[in-house]
């Protein structure tokens, strides 16, 4: 666990030196680009030490057992919040509307993802990331401003299928990558549960 929460505290709090107020007297003592590499080196690391020690914490202790409905709410946010990770790079209306797409896309998949497992080290991992989106979230609201253009209609059907097929292919690989299965296969398709 002490690595998972160190990759936590690394990654959580270099993603949130603008909403503490720290990005420009870094920007200012090192420069755009020393800034990029610190930033960019302290994330990479942050996020491996929490895939490693949330791998090294799996399985831990139940805080909960999570109704089965939690896994329905995750197969519907988790789409949702994919689309908008991607909608955060292309020029459409979901970003210019949304305005803070990306990070709307992390608390989505935080909740989903925090309702739907109910064990200690994803109430850390889950829950951490649930509490910082939030928190930046309302902080980038606060601030105001938006993105200048009026969108594309073109960019917003991108944004959909690539996290359509992004969320399809999560939910088929889920198992593989980080073993817990999404979507669950029977030999049999006239099998009770299908």
């Amino acid at each position: 666990m002490e690595f998972l929460i160190a990759g936590l505290v690394l990654f959580l709090g270099i993603h949130s030196v603008r909403l503490v107020g720290l990005r420009s007297p870094m920007i200012a003592a090192m420069g755009q680009g020393g800034y990029s590499i610190v930033y960019s080196l302290i994330s990479a690391i942050g996020l491996a030490l929490i895939v490693y020690g949330h791998v090294l914490a799996h399985p831990s202790a139940s805080v909960w057992a999570p109704p089965e409905w939690t896994r329905t709410l995750a197969l519907v946010l988790v789409p949702v919040s994919l689309v908008l990770l991607v909608s955060a790079y292309l020029p459409g209306h979901i970003r210019s509307g949304v305005r803070h797409p990306m990070t709307l896309g992390v608390l989505f998949w935080s909740i989903a993802h925090l309702a739907a497992n109910g064990e200690v080290a994803s109430f850390v991992l889950f829950g951490s990331f649930a509490v910082w989106s939030l928190l930046t979230v309302l902080g980038a609201y606060a601030r105001g401003g938006s993105f200048a253009t009026e969108g594309s209609w073109k960019a917003d059907a991108a944004a959909i299928v690539i996290g359509l097929v992004a969320s399809g292919l999560l939910a088929w690989f889920h198992m593989q990558l980080f073993g817990v299965a999404v979507v669950e296969f029977a030999s049999d398709p006239y099998a009770p549960g299908i």
